[in-house]
């Protein structure tokens, strides 16, 4: 197994494969609630901004990103979030969270599940599904459904 981040997303049917660049990465911190406030332990916090290689998308050509923004986990170790599932159920959540996924501009996720697969060679492996806002401009806006899996560095 390499240890390059790597995976793919695919939106509305067009399928888009990570950039290992120094934009794609994976944030884990400690959660500034704990720091804040006296606790047994301080829990981690993830996100993450996700670079894709140019693809095609309808007719043009497009470099999708996708940013999570920060999620509690309330586990100590970054390993025992393995299994753990994070939703945003609604546009309003996802605005609020300021979630996003770049497409032509940065535009709100409408909902999204986020699950922690593994943790392997300093990688994590995460699957993403959900439905986003792909054109805020057009009348009526444009969604499209999203999933993806991909291996991001620890």
């Amino acid at each position: 197994m390499t240890n390059r981040q790597c995976g793919k997303l695919n939106i509305g049917g067009y399928e888009f494969q990570v950039k290992d660049c120094d934009s794609t990465k994976l944030y884990i911190f400690d959660n500034d609630e704990d720091i804040d406030e006296e606790r047994d332990f301080i829990s981690k916090t993830i996100s993450m901004d996700v670079c894709f290689e140019k693809g095609q998308f309808g007719n043009e050509e497009a470099s999708p990103k996708l940013v999570i923004n920060e999620i509690p986990t309330g586990k100590a170790d970054i390993r025992d979030t393995i299994g753990m599932e994070f939703e945003v159920g609604s546009v309003e959540e996802s605005i609020e969270r300021e979630d996003t996924l770049y497409v032509f501009e940065h535009e709100p996720l409408i909902n999204y599940k986020l699950k922690v697969i593994g943790i392997e060679d300093g990688l994590m492996h995460l699957k993403i599904s959900g439905t986003a806002v792909t054109d805020g401009y057009s009348t009526p806006v444009q969604t499209a459904g999203f999933d993806g899996e991909f291996r991001l560095n620890i």
